[in-house]
């Protein structure tokens, strides 16, 4: 692996018994080994689930019988308790933690996201661990990642991370389901994740974790697309971090793309888009082509309602969106100009819609 950041992923499988209760034998293992990569020099982030699992066992409750608040509450109760067992086992190393809980909203807020960065920046320049986790007690759809390997994938770009690992249940990506096909063969490295690579992922089959393979190749196209080196492995593999690390073949390895800025990676993955632009074919090309700046001159439509400073979609007349930008003029603003142009015709000067450094261009042929 090269670079030294590396964020870890842990699910709730990895942390937990069959029937849901935390293990300490398997948070003690993993600890152990996070330890040892610290003491060789690595700069490790840890984005962990299990708080509701944890309180759902202090609780007593069900997890196939809560409500919404009730997951909630379990989670206010099982943060603690999880974060206290993470304390007691990485002191018995000589290592100090520290507690983040975040939401969809502090990343897509751009000033909340540097704050995040510098803090992760100041923990690991002291090397303190800091443990991630969703802010689950006050997380609603609107703020909600939906899976701890999303939120995984965003750290190691808060975090410039220079890998991130995302450990589970299950020993990487494979051909089909392995619990129902006995045919089916692990993917030892992925160059591109395609369309196909995605129809071939199934569904979790775990019982406690939120999210199942989509959701890993989806934050591993986030973070490879952001030059992160990427890989799924199992928790259970003996010494895993360290086999990652070394070089040795385990689990799923993604090889990382070319790097975007910091900047245009928080703008392609961590904002939430409010509307979207229609542009005309030549403002397309040139966007994909070049590195130019989106002129009124080639908006064509304007959808959805937002204001000055938005996260917006940019498409082609087909509808197939080709990146994202923050918008110099409201939904409002942009449809009296493009009025304006249609009766004035032909203009000496159209306004800048969306500047090139507040742009970034996803489709393949404009990866920067």
């Amino acid at each position: 692996m090269q670079g030294k950041r590396m964020v870890i992923k842990v699910g709730s499988s990895s942390i937990t018994e069959a029937g849901g209760k935390i293990s300490q034998e398997k948070m003690k293992s993993l600890t152990a080994q996070m330890a040892s990569l610290i003491r060789q020099g690595m700069e490790l982030i840890l984005v962990s689930s299990g708080a509701v699992a944890a309180g759902l066992e202090r609780l007593g409750w069900s997890r196939a019988q809560i409500t919404i608040p009730e997951k909630q509450a379990a989670a206010a109760v099982g943060q603690g308790i999880l974060i206290g067992m993470y304390q007691q086992l990485f002191a018995a190393e000589q290592i100090q933690i520290a507690q983040l809980l975040l939401t969809r909203a502090d990343v897509e807020d751009r000033k909340r996201y540097i704050h995040i960065r510098n803090t992760v920046e100041t923990l690991l320049r002291r090397g303190i661990l800091p443990i991630v986790n969703e802010n689950d007690t006050v997380a609603v759809d609107e703020i909600h990642f939906g899976d701890n390997d999303t939120l995984g994938s965003l750290v190691a770009l808060v975090a410039g991370a220079d890998a991130l690992v995302m450990l589970t249940d299950i020993d990487g990506l494979y051909t089909s389901n392995p619990a129902r096909d006995p045919n089916a063969r692990r993917i030892s490295e992925v160059t591109e994740i395609t369309p196909g690579l995605k129809a071939m992922a199934g569904q979790s089959i775990s019982r406690v974790g939120t999210g199942g393979m989509q959701t890993k190749l989806a934050a591993a196209e986030i973070a490879t697309q952001s030059g992160i080196e990427t890989f799924i492995a199992s928790s259970q593999e003996p010494d895993v971090l360290t086999k990652i690390v070394s070089r040795q073949q385990v689990g799923t390895r993604f090889f990382p793309h070319h790097r975007l800025s910091g900047k245009k990676s928080w703008l392609a993955y961590g904002t939430r888009v409010e509307g979207s632009v229609t542009v005309d074919a030549g403002a397309a090309e040139a966007l994909i082509d070049g590195y130019g700046s989106l002129l009124l001159a080639g908006v064509e439509k304007v959808s959805g309602e937002f204001l000055e400073g938005a996260a917006v979609a940019i498409r082609k007349a087909d509808g197939e969106e080709i990146g994202k930008g923050i918008v110099h003029f409201s939904s409002f603003d942009l449809r009296l100009l493009l009025e304006r142009k249609k009766v004035e015709k032909k203009q000496s000067h159209y306004p800048v819609v969306i500047h090139r450094d507040a742009l970034v261009i996803l489709v393949k042929e404009g990866n920067q």
